[in-house]
């Protein structure tokens, strides 16, 4: 996938604003609407393998609430397919490409 694309989200996007357990996605970026804490980030490596992966772990976010404004974007070739928030909103960016 091009970053271009990547950055322009021509995969398209969601708005997630409730508690309701997203899966089966292939977000690659998320940007935070307003104060947000996330409880479920999990998704896939962008590795030959695929390997499973909680990103709020790797990527050392854990339960702090994150300001309006951030954008946070896993590895290039990773995808999130799990997104569960506690409270606030994000705009969860789709891959084009899987």
């Amino acid at each position: 996938m091009g970053a271009l694309n990547r950055l322009a989200g021509l995969g398209g996007c969601e708005l997630i604003a409730n508690t309701t357990e997203r899966t089966g996605k292939n977000y690659d970026m998320i940007a935070i609407q307003e104060d947000t804490v996330i409880a479920t980030l999990t998704g896939t490596k962008g590795d030959s393998d695929k390997t499973a992966t909680n990103f709020l772990t790797t990527i050392g976010l854990g339960s702090a609430t994150l300001k309006q404004g951030l954008i946070i974007a896993v590895p290039a070739g990773s995808f999130i397919d799990t997104l569960e928030l506690t409270s606030g909103s994000v705009m969860a960016y789709k891959a084009s490409e899987q």
